[in-house]
């Protein structure tokens, strides 16, 4: 953590802007994770089956998929400020409706309309990040987010269980609406600007550019992002049984489970803040799937742990492989996009990795029942690794095809 907070002149921190970005951010997935966490208890405590929640899974993740294509122009044409100010002022307002509503259709009504809001706010937040740092500290910039939102995701379970038992469902979801309220203000006190598609000073060839520029044509991003929406798929399985493999199979306390949380969140941060080093872009795709293939081996060989702790080694493997694979690809995204386009190429590819995440779900469901929690775990990462593999020879084939430029704006692979 003090890596993370200590100023230099080479340091991140330097920009007033990171320094206003990303702590907010944090705070405001703080609160996200939190109002997810207590709407789940909420509804869990009303006696309600698994199809309710698995309902109320899909109403947080649906609406980034459908409305990709309409927050991605909005984006890219909207100014930040504008933008940053809406989404925070509408989804506080979900949140205090969701603090006040009982019945379950008005939480998932809710839950959509917060999530529309979140459609718009996360490629609008991600596309000003290369408009404040240098290409090079762009990956920093990623990692240091990440790393900051996952310590945040580690404090909002014990919050959520406090909260609820304190003071009710209501008060942890007005405080969700305070965060994003702290996050519209952030957004106001930032003096970066983006240049939009519809400025008038913008070039006309920028602007062709723009318009021609699709994540297709990019002959390295896109079979990357495909062979990652595959991976997600089929390694986000053992999301499903996860709770069953280690409570149930290995037979895990409730204070091992959140050690083993515990112990993946801090991988991450770890592989989110040594990903955020200088490296070329060829460098940053092969580590992608090279650290694709190491989480894919960690989860087979998971399934096969004979106890807690081998499992909770195996696990500090795959938050490390996962901070790499996470932050890498973010920073090809960032790196590799047209300013122009951003924000529409931001929202595809959160809507890409979203609906795989949505398809891991329903493959969870249906390989825990037929197969149990370590079977699923070691199909996952077999079928995992052979992917990377596949796509693994697929990159390097890209990168010694095309020597050490791309034909996209020249952007160096080395």
């Amino acid at each position: 953590m003090k890596r993370l907070l200590h100023v230099s002149e080479r340091s991140i921190w330097r920009h007033r802007d990171l320094r206003i970005m990303l702590p907010a951010r944090a705070v405001s997935f703080f609160g996200d994770e939190l109002a997810a966490l207590v709407l789940t208890l909420r509804v869990y405590a009303e006696g309600r089956g698994p199809w309710a929640i698995t309902g109320l899974l899909l109403c947080f993740a649906v609406p980034v998929v459908v409305l990709a294509p309409v927050a991605g122009r909005l984006v890219d044409a909207v100014p930040f400020r504008t933008l940053a100010l809406a989404a925070g002022v509408w989804q506080a307002a979900c949140c205090v409706g969701l603090a006040g509503t009982g019945s379950l259709w008005s939480i998932y009504l809710l839950v959509v309309l917060l999530q529309a809001g979140q459609a718009v706010a996360a490629p609008t937040w991600q596309a000003l990040i290369p408009s404040i740092a240098e290409r090079k500290e762009v990956g920093r910039a990623v990692g240091t987010s990440q790393a900051l939102s996952t310590v945040a995701s580690v404090a909002a379970p014990a919050a959520a269980g406090l909260a609820v038992a304190r003071l009710g469902y209501g008060a942890p979801l007005l405080l969700d609406a305070a965060t994003f309220l702290v996050l519209a203000g952030a957004g106001l006190a930032l003096r970066t600007r983006r240049r939009l598609a519809r400025d008038e000073d913008a070039e006309s060839d920028s602007k062709a550019s723009s318009d021609a520029f699709s994540l297709r044509s990019d002959p390295l991003l896109w079979p990357l992002l495909v062979g990652v929406c595959a991976l997600v798929l089929v390694g986000e399985v053992t999301n499903v049984v996860e709770v069953f493999m280690v409570r149930g199979t290995l037979g895990a306390s409730t204070l091992a489970f959140g050690l083993v949380t515990a112990v993946l969140a801090g991988g991450i941060v770890l592989g989110s803040m040594v990903a955020g080093r200088n490296a070329s872009d060829g460098a940053r795709a092969q580590r992608v799937v090279v650290a694709a293939l190491a989480l894919a081996i960690a989860l087979a060989l998971g399934g096969l742990a004979p106890g807690i702790w081998l499992f909770a080694g195996l696990w500090a493997i795959v938050g490390v492989s996962n901070g790499f694979a996470n932050v890498d690809a973010s920073t090809l995204v960032l790196n590799r996009t047209p300013e122009l386009s951003r924000g529409r190429v931001l929202a595809s590819v959160n809507a890409m990795v979203r609906g795989s995440s949505l398809g891991a779900l329903v493959l969870g469901g249906l390989a825990g029942t037929a197969l149990g929690p370590r079977e699923t775990f070691v199909a996952s990462g077999t079928l995992m690794a052979l992917f990377a593999v596949l796509l693994l020879v697929r990159i390097r084939g890209v990168l010694s095809n095309s020597g050490t430029t791309l034909a996209r704006s020249g952007a160096p692979l080395g």
